[in-house]
């Protein structure tokens, strides 16, 4: 996901309300939740950069209820993020909004008092149930491939497969397209993980600035957006008169060492796992598209684990315990690091990171043979260097 479109959660997004522009205010937010832990609550704003806390309680007794509460200048996307790291999106309003299920199950959670919020966490079903579906046919073809079936057998499954992907991206533009909520929108683009894309539906983009005219996160977002058309044009400007775009690490250089702890406080250095390929991969555990990608990472280490390949997984989280939380639920068993600074971490501008997920492929010697491989483009690339 880009720096400048950032976020977490397995999915995405929705619609409601009853105009997309909310007037500021007070606003309120009762729950009530079973199998709730003790200890803090959390409430922070989401912007496109940071994580903003808002308000916080804590919860010290079995009752499982909790309110938080204040001021909203406009209607935003917001998380409430509980003691052991599960966290609910909301798309926020002025106005009351009661929230009733078990912490256990929260995809089942009842909403009142916020249409958007509800619409937000319909669609986050909707959105997860197609990811898991597409994840599942995709290990099928692959499974096909691995076979080697006939390609006039192959070959229309994965096309069949490809259109599956190309519409699931599609319809993050379409709900952009037919929100009436500002916040929802902002998310539903930030989910799409090909900024090209982004830059080819400038129609849609276009929409969300007239119709949302005085919502920040929808300035914020299409000012990035501008920033990247003009870079990208930039850099085709550059390469068009014989000079590469910049950037910190390109494909046939030696991938720069570094020195970061893992979850257990070893540090673990890039220059120590020399002698096998190496996917370098940059993720974090908030990153919407990162967990998207991630069971496509988690087939490719288990079918070439055994030949000489190894993944490093590098995070750009804050919060330790969400690290972990993500690597467990995502069965990432490769070693991982981080400094746990989000995007002032070191490894960033020894990169050039300016978006995750984002990912090296390292030969044995550490020279970088490809970069930002995904999906069937990983497993095609690692297929042609582990013969």
């Amino acid at each position: 996901m880009k720096k400048y479109l950032l976020w977490m959660s397995v999915a995405a997004f929705l619609a409601g309300c009853t105009g997309g522009q909310q007037e500021k205010g007070e606003f309120k937010i009762e729950g009530h939740f079973t199998n709730l832990p003790l200890g803090s609550i959390v409430l922070e704003e989401l912007t496109l950069d940071n994580l903003k806390m808002v308000d916080s309680t804590s919860v010290k007794d079995a009752s499982g209820k909790f309110t938080l509460k204040g001021m909203v200048p406009e209607q935003g996307l917001y998380r409430i993020r509980f003691d052991n790291g599960k966290f609910i999106l909301l798309s926020l309003d002025a106005g009351d909004m009661k929230l009733e299920g078990d912490v256990n199950n929260l995809e089942a959670m009842k909403v009142t008092g916020s249409e958007a919020t509800s619409e937000l966490q319909q669609f986050l079903q909707d959105i997860s149930k197609q990811s898991i579906a597409l994840t599942e046919e995709m290990r099928k073809v692959d499974s096909l491939h691995g076979a080697k079936v006939p390609d006039s057998v192959f070959q229309p499954q994965l096309a069949a497969i490809q259109k599956k992907e190309k519409d699931f991206e599609q319809s993050f533009f379409d709900v952009a397209e037919k929100t009436k909520n500002p916040a929802n929108a902002v998310f539903a683009i930030s989910q799409v993980r090909n900024p090209e894309e982004i830059i080819a539906h400038k129609q849609v983009i276009a929409g969300l600035t007239t119709r949302f005219p005085k919502n920040t996160l929808v300035k914020s977002m299409t000012d990035k957006i501008a920033e990247l058309e003009k870079s990208n044009q930039t850099g085709a400007g550059d390469a068009a008169g014989g000079e590469e775009p910049s950037a910190a690490v390109k494909v046939g250089q030696e991938a720069p060492d570094f020195s970061l702890p893992d979850p257990n406080g070893k540090t673990i250095s890039l220059k120590s796992l020399r002698g096998k390929y190496v996917l370098l991969d940059f993720w974090a555990s908030w990153c919407g598209p990162c967990r998207q990608e991630n069971p496509n990472v988690v087939r490719a280490f288990q079918q070439f684990k055994g030949k000489n390949f190894t993944i490093l997984g590098v995070s750009l989280d804050k919060t330790k315990d969400q690290w972990l939380a993500a690597i467990a639920k995502d069965g990432l068993t490769w070693n991982h690091v981080s400094d746990l600074k989000f995007w002032d971490s070191s490894v960033v501008p020894l990169y050039g990171i300016n978006a995750i997920p984002t990912n090296f492929l390292l030969d044995p010697q550490g020279k970088v043979i490809a970069t930002d491989l995904r999906g069937d483009d990983l497993i095609a690339k690692l297929q042609q260097v582990l013969k």
